[in-house]
């Protein structure tokens, strides 16, 4: 192992507070959270009842299934429209750094409340841009009430949020996909192979740890995506939108009910857990392979 240079020892122990000091935070809300999900709200003793309540409250297995549907909702759109805009994005054309800027960048760097009440403004059943164009459009006649009703409500939400993160997912395909060298495409086309096959053997098998780590770094983002849906619906109309994370702040913070909503944030955390391992041991796999 080489020997670190001045500079580099230098540049550690610049970081190494800071470094210490965020590691300690972390562990200690961590632990107690912990602490706070086993204690019962009333007397403070040890208890299970908190984890009981999340598993027999009707409310949290109404968030989980949303929570499914809005994750698959959201990472598949994310997937699909931000390898397409990579695709498009990867042509040598001109003014490529402006078209990647304002396609990649514009909606990642927008405020997650500055979408949400765009959005909300857009999907406004009364005199939002969506329903005037499709009116205007005659494709539909009359206005449709996109956050009014539950099933209305989650595909809303989704499309924004497939808006908001696409770009990510892009940018990452767009890395994975100037890795690739030309001279296989060439080999390819000069066999005769079309552009899907080409594309099919070509382009997916090299792009597949991207694929993968893409995927898994949105689902994990997007199980723990708050805002964005929080300021379009707030949960409702109902418990039409409401996921784990939206329930879970409404437990902490409007229901004051903390110690329950510590166990619900430690179950999420087990589950977040148990998704990475298994997309990390598959990426080991195939890197093994």
């Amino acid at each position: 192992m080489a020997k670190l240079t001045r500079d580099e020892k230098n540049a550690y122990r610049m970081i190494l507070p800071y470094v210490i000091l965020i590691v300690t935070l972390i562990i200690f809300l961590l632990i107690t959270n912990v602490i706070n999900s086993f204690k019962s709200s009333d007397t403070g003793t040890f208890t299970f009842q908190n984890y009981i309540k999340c598993f027999t409250d009707p409310i949290v297995g109404r968030a989980m299934w949303n929570t499914a549907i809005w994750v698959f909702g959201s990472v598949m759109g994310q997937f699909l429209l931000g390898l397409v805009v990579a695709l498009l994005l990867n042509q040598s054309t001109k003014g490529q750094v402006i078209f990647r800027s304002i396609i990649l960048i514009l909606p990642w760097a927008t405020l997650d409340i500055v979408a949400g009440v765009m959005w909300k403004w857009m999907y406004n059943d009364m005199y939002g841009v969506l329903n005037d164009l499709l009116m205007k459009m005659h494709l539909i006649s009359d206005y449709i009430p996109w956050l009014a009703t539950e099933n209305m409500a989650m595909l809303a939400v989704i499309i924004a949020n497939i808006w908001k993160g696409f770009c990510l997912s892009g940018m990452f395909f767009l890395a994975g996909l100037q890795t690739i060298p030309t001279q296989l495409y060439e080999a390819a086309e000069i066999d005769g192979a079309s552009v899907f096959r080409r594309f099919w053997n070509i382009t997916i098998p090299q792009l597949k740890p991207v694929i993968i780590t893409t995927i898994m770094l949105t689902t994990i983002w997007t199980i723990n995506y708050f805002p964005l849906i929080y300021i379009m619906t707030g949960g409702g109309p109902g418990y039409g939108t409401e996921t784990v994370v939206t329930y879970i702040y409404k437990l902490g913070f409007k229901f004051l009910d903390y110690n329950k909503s510590a166990a619900l944030s430690n179950i999420l955390f087990v589950i977040i857990f148990l998704i990475a391992f298994a997309f990390l041991k598959n990426i080991s796999k195939e890197e093994a392979g």
